[in-house]
């Protein structure tokens, strides 16, 4: 017979969360599929971003997003930078692997400086930390970067050899690499090791 007073982590993570999803009380809200409900009022939608355990979930996609954005805009301000200091490094009338290869090296630097702007965010203003070391999961953080940036690489290069302008071969590389990121920085980044944990982390830029 299961007794009805046994408390496992688990539930009790799940007890914790529902408690917290039933007493968040709003002036005004409406409710979405997903998401439930998002307050119309601004000091109830200020109140619900400045959550960081148990954060409702809109809440937590809305600062991914922005801060995603974020990041995003940081390495294409870099590339365009970069790509006008030295236009002749990346011109237009290379041979398309010369371009290839030149575009690479201009998008890793971009990459990078988008990549610690994204971690650095993410870790202060929309995930609770991963519980180990900071110096292990910025190591995580950086492979997983490294599995996006190939992936915006391979994206990048499928573009210029269908002909299309470098500048849109950056852009998909952006696109391509943020989703990867998504996925990997949801399950294995900002993922915790307790069950206690695992409920608070809803999404992972």
């Amino acid at each position: 017979m299961n007794d009805p007073y046994e408390n496992t982590s688990e539930s009790s993570a799940e007890a914790a969360k529902a408690m917290m999803e039933t007493s968040r009380q709003y002036k005004s809200a409406i409710s979405v599929p997903v998401f439930g409900k998002i307050p119309l009022s601004l000091s109830d939608i200020i109140s619900d971003l400045k959550v960081r355990e148990n954060p409702p979930l809109w809440a937590q996609f809305f600062k991914y997003v922005v801060f995603g954005f974020l990041a995003t805009a940081v390495l294409l301000g870099v590339y365009f930078f970069l790509s006008r200091v030295f236009g002749g490094y990346v011109a237009d009338d290379l041979p398309k692997e010369t371009l290839k290869s030149h575009l690479a090296r201009v998008m890793f630097v971009a990459f990078l400086l988008g990549s610690v702007v994204a971690y650095v965010t993410n870790r202060m203003f929309v995930f609770t930390a991963s519980g180990r070391h900071w110096t292990m999961e910025f190591i995580i953080f950086v492979f997983v970067s490294g599995v996006s940036f190939y992936a915006g690489n391979f994206a990048k290069d499928w573009f210029i050899d269908e002909g299309l302008h470098k500048d849109v071969a950056a852009l998909s590389f952006a696109v391509s690499s943020a989703l990867v990121n998504f996925v990997a920085r949801k399950y294995l980044v900002f993922s915790q090791s307790s069950a206690d944990s695992n409920n608070s982390k809803l999404l992972s830029y």
